[in-house]
């Protein structure tokens, strides 16, 4: 595994150039618009990334190649996971450097650890994007897969949009008070909220992985 983690790595630096490009287009975008904007934004390009190195070890029947030298399917799919966690990790680190210097920059007051525990829960959030999008990469390829992920942005959107329709909706239909259920969690600190959907991740990446390894198995190069 180590060798392919190496491989993915020094084809992620070879694109270096482009993710410059996109750390300088985030650094602007934080700058004019809200500084979170940043935190979402550049992790979100650098999985991107990350996710096609898979289409690239398929290129020229590459995978043939691969699983041909030493190591097992098993070890690619978690060597995906690993990449896409490293990639995710350090990206969010250059963003809340980005973010923190935004703020100060404009001189605006904000609360270290508030903002923190509120960034924080986008290393889950795109820890479920992965746990969903490898499997379905390694299975159908990279440009469904791209579909399948500005599909989960595109509801997430929508959600965010008519967020308050969808509440009324479901407390019109169902009883439940989406609103007072939203407020409530608005209580609990950032920090501790970030904790569960973090915990919650890694065992939906688990699950994710033990698909991904079956997928693996089950295809012929």
């Amino acid at each position: 595994m180590k060798g392919l983690l190496i491989k993915d790595l020094h084809m992620l630096a070879q694109q270096k150039k482009l993710m410059a490009l996109y750390l300088v287009l985030a650094v602007f975008l934080g700058y004019s618009m809200d500084s979170s904007f940043v935190v979402s934004y550049f992790p979100m390009i650098a999985v991107l990334l990350a996710f096609s190195t898979i289409s690239n070890d398929s290129f020229d029947n590459g995978m043939a190649f691969l699983m041909a030298m030493p190591g097992t399917r098993k070890n690619y799919a978690k060597e995906k996971f690993l990449l896409s966690f490293m990639v995710l990790a350090v990206s969010w680190v250059f963003a809340l450097v980005v973010q923190f210097a935004s703020l100060m920059i404009k001189k605006e007051s904000f609360d270290v650890l508030d903002l923190l525990g509120q960034d924080l829960m986008y290393i889950p959030v795109f820890m479920l994007v992965c746990s969903v999008m490898i499997p379905i990469v390694l299975k159908f390829g990279a440009e469904k897969g791209r579909l399948v992920f500005f599909a989960i942005f595109g509801i997430g959107a929508l959600v965010i949009i008519f967020g308050g329709k969808i509440a009324d909706f479901l407390g019109s239909t169902t009883g439940f008070d989406a609103k007072a259920f939203i407020s409530g969690l608005e209580q609990i600190p950032a920090v501790t909220v970030a904790g569960v959907m973090g915990a919650v991740a890694v065992v939906i990446m688990l699950v994710s992985l033990l698909i991904s390894t079956g997928i693996m198995n089950r295809k012929e190069f």
